[in-house]
């Protein structure tokens, strides 16, 4: 994210923390979809989705007396939100994951094709079967970076890992999901 856009969402933020709630309705508007889209990529069922990021915003709301300005940025605090709302969630029920384009898209990249898109389809749902394989951590690491866009420094805010692990995490992962993408390719 741009340091404008930190620095409007942290206004906006301070005056939903001083109880305006037109500030925080542009919050919500703001950052429904990225939330909504972590969400959805985690437990891939929409209506889900919907109930948690709704109640992701209520927590947020709830603990906007908390925040603080200086400690985290706006960004991560929602993804803390977020992520800690999915850990609870998932303790209750089973999840899978969803793979997002831009993971496919390190899988597709330079090849050749005739029908592009039935390549690419093909392509995600191979992915989508051998993420499941992956750890728990390196799925959240991957929809965090490809899904969100989300970097290592934000990241690392939202998991309580250092800014290397994450890195390594996903260094692994990718590597990982290469390796498995091989033997399925064969």
């Amino acid at each position: 994210m741009e340091d404008n856009n930190q620095s409007h969402l942290k206004e906006l933020i301070i005056s939903a923390k001083n109880g305006d709630k037109s500030a925080f309705e542009e919050v919500y508007n703001t950052y429904y979809t990225p939330l909504f889209r972590y969400i959805l990529s985690r437990i891939r069922n929409k209506q889900e989705a919907e109930d948690l990021t709704q109640t992701v915003f209520l927590k947020i709301w709830n603990s906007l007396s908390k925040w603080k300005s200086n400690h985290t940025s706006p960004i991560s605090f929602f993804f803390k939100v977020a992520h800690n709302t999915l850990i609870d969630h998932c303790r209750k029920k089973s999840t899978q994951e969803i793979v997002s384009d831009e993971t496919v898209n390190i899988f597709t990249e330079n090849k050749p094709w005739e029908d592009k898109e039935k390549y690419f389809r093909e392509t995600k749902e191979i992915i989508e079967k051998i993420t499941q394989k992956l750890s728990e951590e390196q799925q959240e690491i991957i929809t965090l970076i490809y899904t969100n866009d989300l970097t290592y420094e934000e990241i690392a805010k939202i998991t309580n890992k250092k800014e290397d692990s994450i890195r390594q995490i996903h260094s692994r992962a990718i590597k990982k999901l290469r390796d498995l993408y091989k033997k399925e390719n064969i």
